[in-house]
């Protein structure tokens, strides 16, 4: 199976589950790159990483690369994914006890099953059926409130394809220093952008331009002033 080296990364390139659209991105050094140039940056030492949606494991691979990362919990609703990911930290010598992979959807649940829609580009994959759906697949649903307190991460990352909308607004964030994620305006909507930026603003976070671009976001904590 052909592979290439995507940001010091190996991938597969894979036909049976890559879309031609996918296979494009990968080849041309497209695929995430934004996310990818500027996370090593955000990183800082000891960082506890919750990963939301990991794809095919190429951020996943690149966090635990980094030596001020303690650790990496990812979480991906495509059940597809699952030993794509596995694959893709085994062929670059990552994982271990620092690492924890769950196949769910995070949301105010902390049981049962929701269906999750699988797309041939499998990015484009979420709880929205749509005419590009090619499967669907029931998914057990793991509570984000539960998960930050026990992960207890500094930063989380997240791609979900519209899902971050409604999933930060009632968790307890204290511990968490940067929320890094991809916004998907065709999916949210005006209303929706708003919604998340002020969800995050009252929470304690501003849009940190530093580590921004387009649809790639940054929120960071706003320092707490001395008296």
């Amino acid at each position: 199976m052909e592979s290439i080296e995507h940001f010091g990364i190996r991938l597969r390139i894979d036909p049976d589950f890559m879309s031609p659209r996918l296979v494009q991105a990968l080849r041309s050094g497209q695929y995430e790159a934004p996310e990818a140039r500027r996370i090593e940056k955000i990183i800082q030492p000891g960082d506890v990483i919750l990963e939301i949606g990991a794809g095919i494991g190429f951020m996943t691979a690149l966090m635990l690369r980094h030596p001020a990362t303690e650790r990496v919990v990812s979480f991906e609703a495509n059940p597809l994914l699952i030993p794509k990911i596995q694959r893709t930290l085994e062929d670059n010598g990552q994982g271990g006890q620092r690492f924890e992979l769950h196949n769910a959807v995070l949301g105010a649940a902390a049981s049962g099953t929701i269906d999750f829609h699988v797309h041939r580009d499998f990015w484009a994959s979420s709880l929205r059926k749509t005419a590009a759906t090619i499967h669907s697949f029931p998914v057990p649903l793991a509570s984000f409130d539960r998960t930050v307190r026990t992960v207890r991460p500094t930063l989380i990352v997240c791609d979900i394809e519209g899902g971050e909308r409604a999933l930060f607004s009632t968790s307890d964030l204290s511990g968490v220093r940067n929320i890094y994620m991809e916004l998907h305006q065709k999916v949210l909507g005006p209303a929706g952008m708003r919604e998340v930026f002020q969800c995050l603003h009252d929470r304690g976070f501003h849009y940190d331009q530093r580590y921004s671009s387009g649809a790639v976001v940054l929120f960071s904590r706003i320092p707490e002033q001395a008296p």
